[in-house]
């Protein structure tokens, strides 16, 4: 007798599904522009509309670029995306920065970790290094090879700049 295959995810240990944040429904809190067109297929949009909806404040949105004035980088707040399919879109949402911010960082220590701000908005390693090279964010540990060895980014920098990329 032949057993079934496992789900891809059943064949990691729980204690790496957990480290890796698989489980964890804030692992993902920003979205790219392909994942809301996806998310939100019923509405029948293209990236143009996605932006024109993030400008109204329908869905929120940052632009993560390392130049703000180059190319724009844009990860809506997986949220509002669920508030704007809940109302089919037809409110504005009702988060303040506050509670913004805490879904993106849900704990309350003073810095973040580079791996933690990639999971958040959908980045690589070289992204955040070019953020901190670029003085977008302060670094407070410099990255080193091996486990733990990410950068370290005062919360404060990391805040500051999702702030000033809020469109």
């Amino acid at each position: 007798m032949i057993a079934a295959p496992a789900k891809p995810v059943d064949f990691l240990p729980p204690a790496i599904q957990t480290q890796l944040g698989l489980r964890d429904p804030r692992f993902r809190p920003l979205s790219d522009i392909k994942t809301v067109l996806r998310d939100l297929g019923e509405f029948d949009m293209d990236a143009d509309t996605v932006r024109t909806l993030i400008e109204a404040q329908f869905l929120i949105g940052f632009n993560i670029a390392v130049d703000d004035r180059g190319k724009c980088e844009m990860r809506v707040l997986s949220k509002s995306i669920e508030y704007f399919r809940a109302t089919g879109g037809k409110k504005f949402h009702e988060l303040e920065w506050p509670q913004i911010f805490r879904l993106v960082v849900p704990h309350q220590k003073p810095v973040v970790t580079g791996l933690e701000i990639r999971r958040a908005v959908l980045c690589d390693r070289g992204h955040v290094e070019n953020l901190i090279l670029n003085h977008r964010l302060t670094a407070v540990k410099k990255s080193q090879c091996g486990p733990g060895g990410s950068w370290v980014v005062s919360r404060e920098s990391f805040e500051t700049f999702l702030k000033g990329r809020l469109q």
